[in-house]
């Protein structure tokens, strides 16, 4: 039988109640090996209390500079006036990193707002042992993506950028799971998911581009997905699948940067 690795993750713990509710089923369920935790969230003390102590999986900051919803919103945790450049006039992150080509906040107020970011996150009690992004701000940060890798470095965390393999084929996930696997090749593979309960809190997302409804819909789909105690040993017997955490995985040869990622996501 082949042999098909997931380093299988989550993103925006923190971010909403409806989040946290469907990512503490996933950790339960045993298919996610990885989640990442939004520390600028409203509900990051109680993702905290839910599943900072969870040791089946490895958790990771999802370094947060935005916030894209329209009536769904966080703020830095610095003091606003050290966030030049990242905030609206209400104090609030942007709603899309693009705007910070007109706004440019320097490397410096980033990667400030990041490091306090981390800090959070470990005097809530998490062990955080990687880095990633959401919504790849540095793609709009000039030098911001040379600097998160070296903070990376210096701070001990595992690098996300070195473990973007994507399943061809990828948006077929959470359609027809089944077919999917029977296709793909063996080898390891990077998937991410974005679960959370369907109900009001989720259809309180959304903005110009992206509806509310649909919002709530996809991630409710994905919380019932990976919330299900069956799906690994299922995908594990039937189709050779094993989830990896990030410190189980195999990196890439070398660091992509984030133009080449855009390339690789678009």
């Amino acid at each position: 039988m082949k042999s098909i690795r997931f380093i299988a993750r989550v993103d925006d713990a923190g971010s909403s109640h409806a989040a946290n509710l469907a990512i503490g089923r996933a950790i339960k369920a045993g298919f996610i090996k990885n989640v990442s935790l939004m520390a600028p969230g409203p509900f990051i003390k109680e993702a905290a209390q839910m599943f900072a102590g969870d040791k089946k999986v490895c958790f990771g900051m999802h370094g947060t500079l935005n916030a894209e919803w329209d009536r769904m919103k966080w703020k830095p945790v610095l003091p606003a006036k050290r966030c030049d450049g990242l905030l609206d006039d209400q104090g609030y992150f942007l709603a899309d990193p693009v705007l910070f080509d007109r706004s440019r906040p320097s490397v410096e107020t980033a990667l400030a707002e990041l490091s306090a970011q981390l800090d959070r996150l470990t005097r809530l009690g998490f062990n955080v042992s990687y880095l990633d992004s959401h919504m790849f701000a540095e793609a709009h940060i000039p030098g911001l993506d040379e600097a998160i890798a070296a903070f990376a470095v210096r701070k001990g965390l595992i690098d996300h950028m070195y473990y973007y393999r994507l399943p061809p084929g990828m948006a077929q996930i959470g359609e027809d799971w089944s077919g999917f696997l029977r296709h793909l090749p063996g080898g390891q593979y990077f998937y991410v998911a974005h679960p959370a309960v369907y109900g009001a809190e989720m259809l309180r997302t959304g903005n110009a581009t992206y509806r509310g409804i649909d919002i709530a819909r996809g991630r409710g789909r994905e919380a019932k997905l990976l919330g299900n105690p069956l799906l690994a040993p299922a995908t594990r017997i039937l189709y050779g699948v094993r989830t990896l955490r990030y410190d189980q995985a195999r990196p890439l040869s070398r660091r992509l940067t984030v133009a080449e990622l855009g390339r690789i996501l678009s």
